[in-house]
């Protein structure tokens, strides 16, 4: 017999605040978990500001002088201008701006992790299904299953 929308609510808020609940941590009743992680995705530490693994926006601050009426210098600074734009540009002095990572990822590429070996080859499937239209040609993901014994 199907639930209407407010038992299926009061469900899922029961579940919630067991789950919320101040137990400092949920019995462990498995030996193992399965990990999905994806090795082309692990983070890596570069020693260069522009590693291009951690695809950093960059952006540069020019400076060009034009003399005024007066005979004073004036400095023209325009700031955020591509590298394109500095190499064809007509400008006196260039500072190259680095910015934060934009490649985000977990430490070790875990996409997602399960009890059950099934469950994990399950979203595994589903990943390539959902995905498959949008996956780079030249880079592939690299989509492993790994068994974490859990030892008490």
């Amino acid at each position: 017999m199907p639930m209407n929308i407010a038992e299926e609510i009061a469900a899922l808020k029961a579940q919630l605040s067991m789950l919320s609940s101040e137990k400092s941590s949920l019995p462990v009743e498995f030996k193992s978990i399965w990990v999905v992680y994806d090795a082309s995705k692990i983070s890596v530490w570069c020693s260069k500001s522009d590693c291009p693994k951690l695809n950093r926006k960059v952006t540069y601050d020019v400076v060009k002088e034009e003399e005024r009426e007066d005979g004073e210098l004036e400095e023209i600074i325009t700031q955020g201008v591509t590298e394109e734009m500095v190499k064809s540009g007509d400008y006196d002095r260039s500072v190259k701006r680095v910015g934060e990572p934009t490649t985000r990822h977990h430490d070790l590429g875990v996409l997602a992790s399960f009890t059950s070996k099934r469950k994990a080859t399950d979203y595994i499937e589903e990943y390539f299904r959902l995905n498959r239209g949008t996956f780079d040609k030249n880079a592939l993901p690299d989509i492993c299953l790994s068994e974490v014994n859990i030892i008490a």
